[in-house]
């Protein structure tokens, strides 16, 4: 297999060239639409919207060089947000948020996905060989669809995006929307064709097959028309469109539907089942892998069969549209979820099994669908994200967390009790059983998050008097290696103290008169009548220096280091110039821009130094700053070799990984599973942490650094829950279009 970075550096031109195309893209599609859309003029009846069309080519032909220039950054943002795997940012439907969306914005949305599938036709061959080149240059050994940032939909969107950012009507921008759409087709499969030859060229061989369905594969087929009635199923899934899932999210069906859904008993805790009651007590698991290993061989229940008859029983006792419709979703986000590549095979089929209780309760109680806090919703965002913490079943600790699980499950199976309530239970009781484990990690992120916050609040003050350290006259002559101290360390111990300063005291501890004796001690051409000054003046300056070093936690040995580097400066000082030659300057005078240029570029809200006392408490990784601590990882080592597992995104933008996000990274035993559980209000420092309670913490630079070598992995930037209801809207969204068609 070709060597990791040569192939990332690839995969890297492959996106640039892709983006700079968009320019030549784009011309092309505004010549054939110059062509179409006066053809399709003379062909309208209506003279209204003849008068429209030709208006609109007359526009787009003044607008071409606008879009020209404007595609290609469009198409370079879209990359970047397809590479992340946030489809909400890049433009897909979100779940959530299609209740608060106007009909203009759902009718445009059915239009662009129309459009997509109609590229998708015409481009199907050439895109399956780019898959194939493009996941091989990511170093994968199998196609992932998904891993291709090139997919159509990316082009489209971004046709979209400078759509909209053209100031024309929106009668014109919805024509040119549609000439367009239909000339990308085969200029887009002529892109295709360009960029693998480019990746061959670069002796890139394809990616292999593999048998796997994908989410797109588990949505419904498009509904054939005239379905006969007598098709339940069909039927029902012929309901999911946008405008009903919109009905459905605004509870326009609870009035019809409200006769249907049972009384809840007005004594619940009474009812529980005692499974709930046992799971209270449990602190601990024993013999979970032989529970395990029988509720495998045995089936708690049938996993194809179970939720398929109760699904077609409840269809037929559904009374109106809301309540069939709800069933038809939970089925689908219930199937989005357990084929999800993320989750381990123990956590796939438990969430089968709890698809029973679900049709259950969206049957009474459909509005867990639009209520995030609901507490089924809750139930499978805690089942699914909390699985993420383990790679594999064998993993330490997933046994302890999934046989508490189960048992919930089991226990919302065996209840009939209608409603939230259940599952209020369900997440209050397994809260307490991984609870012990929750509240150590807490206290012990707690501790890690004062030191960070503490540090970077350090740091940015230190930055600043870094900058103005720089800026004073006398700093400009001075040597080199004072030039990096006092705005680098001194700037930190001048930071502590007015952090800790009460008084609002001018220079808190003296440490900033400290740097006029400093400057003036290192100067080279003291002479020997400067001896007995630099005499009188280095003892307390020395002590000083000590004093503040030590008020930051900075380390002995870089302590001495500096002090033996300042008494050679001392030394040559005091040396007259005849008697050893003339002193060689250590620096010239430089300007202010050369001393920012040179001095300044470590600084910012890009780096960030740690006291050892903080690293220690928030297990800081650091490869900047030598012997400070040591590292944890090596950043030059190779992590390609292996295949990356289904799901886990490379090279990720920054910006798309989030407090919640499970990642990979690649430390000394080798790849280890992280979730983000903080970042700093600037945005200069990150912690991380895994199943165990171990924090691991980075700069804003490591964290690009390690972006850049993909030695960090995003395994899920997107909660599963909320990427599989996304799913479910994309999938009324493409019934809507194809009811168009």
């Amino acid at each position: 297999m070709p060597q990791t970075t040569p192939y990332q550096a690839l995969y890297r031109s492959v996106m640039k060239e892709a983006a700079a195309q968009g320019r030549t893209l784009m011309q092309r599609l505004v010549v054939r639409a110059r062509i179409t859309m006066p053809e399709r003029a003379k062909m309208m009846p209506d003279a209204i919207e003849r008068n429209l069309l030709t208006e609109a080519a007359r526009t787009l032909m003044k607008h071409e060089a606008q879009l020209c220039e404007a595609y290609p950054q469009a198409l370079l943002a879209e990359f970047a947000q397809a590479i992340a795997g946030d489809t909400r940012k890049a433009g897909a439907l979100s779940f959530d948020s299609l209740e608060l969306m106007g009909d203009d914005q759902v009718e445009e949305g059915v239009e662009l996905v129309r459009i997509q599938q109609a590229v998708l036709r015409v481009v199907e061959a050439e895109l399956t060989e780019l898959n194939a080149l493009v996941c091989a240059a990511q170093g994968l050994k199998t196609v992932q669809v998904e891993r291709n940032p090139l997919r159509p939909e990316v082009y489209v969107r971004s046709l979209r995006t400078v759509a909209l950012e053209s100031p024309v009507s929106q009668a014109v921008r919805t024509r040119w929307m549609l000439d367009l759409g239909e000339a990308m087709g085969p200029e887009l499969a002529r892109v295709y064709r360009e960029l693998s030859q480019m990746l061959r060229g670069q002796g890139v061989t394809e990616a292999g097959f593999k048998l796997a369905q994908n989410q797109e594969s588990l949505a419904p087929a498009p509904p054939r028309a005239g379905a006969p009635a007598g098709e339940p199923a069909q039927a029902a899934r012929a309901l999911l469109n946008v405008q009903e899932l919109r009905r459905l999210l605004a509870g326009d069906f609870d009035a019809q539907d409200n006769a249907a859904r049972p009384e809840r008993p007005t004594d619940f805790a009474m009812t529980m089942p005692a499974a709930f009651e046992a799971l209270q007590e449990m602190r601990q698991v024993d013999q979970v892998m032989q529970r395990l290993q029988q509720r495998q061989a045995v089936g708690a229940v049938d996993a194809v069969t179970g939720p398929a008859a109760l699904r077609e029983e409840l269809r037929k006792k559904s009374r109106g549209t809301g309540q069939a419709l709800g069933l038809e979703v939970v089925n689908l986000m219930v199937e989005n979820i357990a084929s999800d590549p993320r989750l381990l095979a123990p956590v796939q089929q438990t969430v089968r099994e709890l698809e029973p209780a679900l049709l259950r309760l969206a049957m009474a109680d459909p509005r867990f669908f639009s209520d995030k806090k609901h507490p089924a919703r809750q139930l499978l965002d805690q089942m699914t994200q909390r699985s993420l913490a383990w790679e594999s079943v064998d993993a330490p600790g997933f046994a302890a967390f999934l046989d508490p699980l189960q048992q919930a499950v089991d226990a919302l199976l065996s209840t009939r009790i209608a409603g939230a309530e259940p599952f209020a239970f369900a997440v209050k009781t397994l809260e307490e059983a991984w609870g012990e484990q929750q509240r150590r990690d807490r206290r012990y992120r707690e501790k890690a998050v004062r030191a960070l916050l503490q540090a970077e609040q350090r740091n940015l003050l230190a930055d600043k008097f870094g900058k103005e350290l720089r800026a004073r006259p006398d700093v400009a002559a001075a040597p080199r290696e004072i030039i990096q101290f006092i705005s680098g360390p001194w700037a930190q111990v001048m930071a502590q103290a007015r952090l800790a300063d009460q008084d609002g005291t001018a220079d808190p501890g003296g440490f900033g008169d400290v740097v006029t004796d400093l400057l003036s001690s290192a100067q080279l051409h003291l002479g020997p009548g400067n001896a007995a000054r630099l005499a009188r003046l280095v003892p307390p300056l020395l002590g000083k220096l000590r004093e503040g070093l030590a008020t930051i936690d900075y380390p002995v040995a870089q302590t001495q280091r500096f002090l033996n580097q300042l008494a050679l400066l001392h030394e040559q000082a005091m040396k007259p110039p005849g008697e050893s030659g003339r002193p060689v300057p250590l620096s010239t005078t430089l300007s202010r821009e050369e001393l920012e240029a040179q001095f300044g570029q470590d600084s910012g809200a890009g780096s960030a130094w740690l006291a050892p006392r903080e690293a220690m408490h928030s297990g800081f990784m650091d490869t900047d700053q030598g012997g400070l601590p040591q590292p944890l990882f090596d950043a030059t080592r190779p992590g390609e070799d292996e295949e990356a597992p289904a799901g886990i995104t490379p090279a990720l933008p920054p910006a798309a990984i989030q407090p919640g996000a499970w990642v990979e990274l690649l430390v000394d035993s080798g790849w280890a599973r992280f979730q983000l559980t903080w970042a700093s209000p600037h945005g200069t420092l990150f912690m991380f942490t895994n199943a165990a309670g171990k924090s691991q913490s980075m700069t804003r630079r490591l964290l690009d650094k390690m972006l850049e070598n993909s030695t960090l992995r995003v395994v899920s930037g997107q909660a599963v829950v909320d990427g599989a209801l996304d799913a479910v809207a994309h999938t009324a969204l493409r019934n809507s279009a194809f009811a168009k068609l």
